[in-house]
């Protein structure tokens, strides 16, 4: 059986910043169509590790390919049409309105990114709620047209009614659109309900990876975490729930 090549690669991906070693020996894959999401305490690497994989940091050590491109070597340009980063928030604002930022992020997907945000297209940026926000930045990534989206925390700070519509829009990604993505958060139901695999992280390294509904998962997060988690289940529920104890 030919084994299917891998449409995001880190090999032993090391950084260090001055004298810190903020990433340890990183190993991961991602395949087309999979959807990770990365966890661990504050302080783990999550974050230094997406803005690798987004080609903001450089210095590593290690590889970092992309469709068997490494991305060291790639410009900003070239790299935007392999992977997209979704930040929590923009620094600033433009009043443009939801179509026009759209439209402005990629033409080539326009009309697939709008089905994510029915009912905001003539709003204007400034105006949108923090969920609201994010579904559109979202939407924006996959405008660009990338292969892989990057996503760093998108529910914080987020109300209930948010939280749900980005659940259902990164369903739609996933399910009807075939992205693949990589979802960081400490929202440990979410990453349950939303990704296929979790990768735990602590001080730089990668601990632990396996099925999100892998049954030593709860295990592996007290490890992770230093304190006991428990899994609840609910019948109005499709996947269970974890919360620490």
């Amino acid at each position: 059986m030919i084994q299917e090549k891998a449409l995001l690669e880190l090999c032993d991906v090391t950084l260090f910043v001055g004298a810190a070693k903020l990433l340890d020996q990183v190993s991961l894959e991602l395949k087309h169509g999979e959807c990770l999401s990365i966890v661990g305490p504050n302080g783990a690497g999550k974050t230094t590790l997406l803005r690798v994989i987004v080609g903001l940091l450089r210095g590593y050590s290690g590889s970092v390919k992309i469709d068997g491109t490494e991305v060291r070597g790639l410009s900003h340009e070239s790299l935007s049409h392999l992977v997209s980063l979704v930040p929590q928030r923009l620094e600033f604002l433009p009043s443009f309105s939801v179509r026009e930022f759209l439209e402005l992020s990629g033409l080539e997907k326009t009309e697939q990114s709008l089905s994510l945000v029915r009912h905001l297209e003539e709003r204007c940026l400034p105006q949108l709620s923090a969920g609201e926000l994010q579904r559109v930045l979202i939407a924006g990534a996959v405008a660009q047209g990338a292969k892989v989206l990057v996503l760093d925390e998108p529910t914080a700070n987020v109300d209930p009614i948010g939280r749900r519509d980005i659940e259902e829009v990164l369903r739609n990604c996933r399910e009807d659109m075939g992205l693949s993505y990589i979802l960081v958060t400490h929202d440990i139901s979410l990453a349950l309900r939303c990704t296929d695999r979790t990768a735990l992280m602590k001080a730089g390294r990668l601990v632990w990876s396996g099925a999100t509904l892998d049954p030593a998962l709860v295990q592996q997060l007290s490890v992770c975490y230093g304190c006991n988690f428990v899994e609840l289940k609910h019948a109005d529920l499709s996947a269970p729930i974890i919360v620490p104890t």
